[in-house]
């Protein structure tokens, strides 16, 4: 009883900082961008649009080796086992070392060939730009396993102040230099050196946490733990390789076969979508490690109803965020970057469709993460990858759908592949049980989102007056999550969770 009270106030404490701190971060970083398009135009918000697809695209190179190895860190932390700690977070480093000398001859590769990368003229300075950029993602895992540690252990939240405290000063300082007319390069550089000194403050806390990751001598990895991590790395390899085929080849394929201006367009759409994605991805990953401490415990049947309770509380969550997405989207971005970046409602729909499926899965794949359970999703990704990449270019190159095609090209992988793939994974390796409890949550799930969707676009054809349109959206939601705490008995008994102290 006294573990499981640990844990949800590990969670809690997580999360709390993590979403406090992330919503401050993304206000901040809205800020920044109107500065940055103000002053450097849209080309530019294409090109680091690009360059930031590029860089997902290299860190293939990381081959998921990272999260292997961390998810192994959950039961010796349990433990208090230094030693197989010791030599995990060793190998770990070793790992980096060369994933860093990887990411900076594939970056110096990609430097040459990026003309090829841009239908129409390169702007100035795009290549010491995008070099800038990958020395900026090499620098993210240099000190690294410090970040991995204090996760795993169940205190992301030192690693969510280091962040923000960092993240804000390397932006008030991207302000002050835009607005005194300094270019695009000086921007990434400051960028660059905000980076590398986040990543020393961490590590300087974290040898005062853990005194045992200053010592050099490390025992050899059990027999045991190699063979599964080498099961984990190949399954990582894989489920690596679809999530960057998922996320990162949007903007590559718009940047190919249409323009740059397209790519800042759909850009400032995904720049809110990914805001809101981080903001429930730092609340779903505060409790991941301690969905993997629970799973030491090897009790199935309470880790399902933790499952659910978890499962239906992110989809009332993701719900509530796409509801208002959907309501004032539009509105936003009129009174953010201005009407002419406004996209048509039906792919603000899609792009909102998108954003629901994607985050619906996190929780599976959470704990996927805390049993690792890497091999048996080894398939998967691949036939994810292919299914996004074929539709993207098909809707985009041959219906010339543009931002539609490539939304619904994603939204066609996980459709098809992600809902059945990945829970089923978690229900037969991770609980040993059936899936039709799954079933049931899912369907229940996607029915009250599409009603939802139906009913807030019959209300805004009837009121598209703004303040009108606040006054239904209040009572919308009030009475979406009156009925949902009713209804949903895990939803119900999660809230309770919650606020209990």
């Amino acid at each position: 009883m006294q573990e499981n009270k640990t844990r949800i106030h590990a969670s809690k404490k997580n999360a709390l900082y993590g979403v406090i701190f992330q919503f401050l971060t993304l206000a901040m970083s809205f800020v920044v961008r109107s500065i940055f398009i103000k002053h450097l135009g849209n080309e530019f918000l294409g090109l680091d649009s690009l360059f930031k697809n590029i860089l997902s695209l290299m860190s293939f190179t990381e081959l998921g080796i990272g999260v292997a190895i961390s998810s192994s860190l959950y039961e010796p932390l349990a433990k208090n086992d230094i030693e197989l700690i010791k030599s995990l977070i060793h190998l770990l480093k070793k790992v980096y070392h060369w994933i860093i000398i990887l990411i900076i001859t594939v970056g110096l590769i990609m430097t040459v060939i990026l003309p090829n990368l841009i239908n129409g003229q390169m702007p100035a300075g795009a290549r010491i730009a995008f070099i800038l950029y990958f020395l900026n993602s090499a620098a993210t895992y240099m000190l690294v396993v410090n970040r991995t540690l204090l996760i795993a252990d169940q205190r992301g939240y030192i690693n969510s102040i280091n962040q923000f405290v960092f993240l804000i000063v390397q932006q008030l300082i991207q302000i002050i230099l835009l607005i005194a007319g300094l270019n695009y390069i000086v921007y990434l550089l400051i960028q660059l050196i905000a980076t590398i000194s986040s990543n020393l403050s961490l590590s300087i806390r974290s040898k005062k946490l853990y005194p045992y990751l200053i010592s050099n001598s490390v025992s050899r990895l059990p027999q045991e733990t190699i063979q599964k991590l080498k099961e984990n790395v190949i399954g990582m390899v894989s489920a690596k390789f679809g999530g960057i085929v998922l996320n990162s080849t949007d903007n590559l394929v718009l940047s190919m076969f249409v323009n740059l201006a397209t790519v800042g367009n759909y850009t400032n759409y995904t720049t809110v979508i990914n805001g809101i994605t981080t903001l429930v991805n730092t609340a779903i990953s505060a409790v991941t490690a301690s969905i993997g401490n629970l799973g030491t415990e090897r009790n199935y049947a309470k880790e399902a109803r933790t499952f659910f309770q978890l499962y239906w509380g992110n989809a009332i969550l993701l719900m509530n965020l796409s509801f208002g997405s959907y309501f004032f989207f539009d509105d936003f971005i009129k009174l953010w970057v201005g009407a002419q970046y406004q996209l048509s409602e039906l792919t603000t729909v899609a792009i909102i469709f998108l954003f629901f499926q994607n985050q619906l899965r996190q929780i599976a794949i959470s704990f996927q993460i805390a049993h690792s359970l890497f091999w048996e999703q080894r398939y998967k990704s691949l036939f994810e990858a292919a299914t996004n990449l074929a539709f993207s270019i098909i809707f985009v190159k041959v219906f010339h759908l543009s931002i539609l095609g490539v939304v619904m090209g994603t939204i066609a992988s996980n459709l098809l592949i992600n809902i059945w793939w990945e829970p089923l994974i978690v229900f037969k390796s991770g609980f040993h049980g059936k899936m039709r409890d799954y079933w049931v949550a899912f369907l229940g799930v996607n029915t009250i989102f599409v009603i939802g969707l139906i009913l807030i676009h019959f209300i805004k054809l009837i009121f598209s007056n703004f303040v009108a349109l606040c006054g239904y959206y209040i009572i919308f939601t009030v009475v979406f999550n009156i009925i949902m705490i009713i209804v949903v008995p895990d939803f119900k008994f999660l809230i309770k969770k919650l606020v209990r102290r």
